[in-house]
């Protein structure tokens, strides 16, 4: 059996290489290759149109696709196995994806084919539930809009909340989609002494602190809504311009997941109009961003260029994780929990 591990600028093929390392040891040919690009500005390029347009939509290089055609089992975090690749590597029986998502890997295909799919859902779950708390802070108490005007040698105290600043203690939070990210948000916020509304028709189990409602009460009633939603046919465009109409006009709106989950013009036509109070975003609908980007240029917006996931923690650990899934792949015992594309 043999296993090829495709790195690219974020998770290098010395990364896979560690985590994989037991595949190794018992008897598995490793080989581990690197997918080239420019520049992470390439790299995100592609991952939109991928996310937007499906994997089919990305040529695969001929030499990378050469240099994998004889696995049995991929390794990939953002490099597309679509159905070209599929067939060109005969062999083929299982593909492991080092992240939550896995939009690049075309599994209905691969279905078709008994190729298994496994992802690693909350690998960087603990890195964007940090990013989600401090983005809530940040908005909410000016951070890093007194920080930029502080740097331009301004020093400003009137924002556009300056009449309504609030303390996080007491306050209604409210997260959509409670999956492993939302739950991690809800135990900080929690922390803050909120009190944490949830909404997520597929929560099996939720923490005892956290109250099931339904969205339109969580609209309604919540000072602070952040979305963790996997973007679906069901819930793309989510957050639209009735969503926002029955926010509170104090309510702030957190994303730091995808831009598909909100309806961007409806959200700038909310933020523009101050029915709502603010709104601190990680993710765009057009990335990267410019100075002429109709967000960049509202007053009650913090935003930030893709970080939320991405800490070295999570980067480093996510080869770990999925060996783990895929280790009984090795023994004939498959863990069926752990693959995505067979359920």
């Amino acid at each position: 059996m043999k296993l090829v591990g495709i790195g690219d600028l974020l998770i290098p093929a010395d990364y896979i290489k560690k985590g994989f390392q037991k595949f190794a040891d018992q008897g598995v040919e490793v080989k581990f290759v690197d997918w080239e690009l420019q520049n992470y500005e390439e790299l995100q390029n592609i991952n939109l149109k991928i996310e937007t347009d499906g994997c089919e939509e990305y040529e695969v290089p001929e030499n990378l696709i050469d240099k994998i055609s004889d696995a049995d089992i991929i390794i990939t975090q953002f490099c597309p196995i679509n159905k070209k690749v599929m067939d060109a590597c005969s062999n083929l029986k299982a593909i492991g994806v080092l992240r939550g998502g896995y939009e690049n890997i075309n599994a209905a295909y691969a279905k078709r084919k008994n190729i298994l799919v496994y992802n690693t859902p909350g690998r960087n779950a603990t890195a964007v539930a940090d990013f989600t708390v401090g983005m809530i802070l940040s908005e909410c108490r000016n951070i890093a809009k007194a920080h930029c005007n502080l740097k331009a040698g301004r020093w400003v105290r009137d924002y556009a909340n300056a009449a309504s600043v609030p303390d996080l203690a007491g306050k209604i939070a409210g997260i959509i989609g409670l999956g492993q990210i939302g739950k991690k948000v809800a135990q900080r916020l929690h922390g803050f002494d909120m009190t944490i509304l949830g909404y997520d028709p597929y929560a099996a189990t939720v923490p005892e602190y956290v109250q099931l409602v339904s969205l339109d009460i969580l609209l309604r009633k919540s000072d602070f809504i952040t979305i963790h939603s996997r973007l679906t046919k069901d819930t793309e465009e989510l957050m639209n311009a009735d969503a926002f109409a029955k926010m509170k006009p104090v309510a702030y709106f957190i994303n730091t997941a995808r831009a598909g989950l909100v309806d961007e013009t409806a959200l700038y036509e909310a933020l523009k109009s101050k029915k709502i109070m603010g709104a601190a975003l990680d993710v765009f609908d057009k990335e990267p961003l410019g100075r002429e980007y109709p967000l960049v240029q509202l007053n009650n917006v913090t935003i930030t260029p893709h970080l939320a996931g991405g800490t070295v923690d999570a980067f480093l650990k996510s080869p770990f994780l999925l060996e783990k899934e895929m280790e009984s792949f090795l023994h004939g015992k498959i863990n069926y929990q752990f693959v995505i594309n067979q359920k």
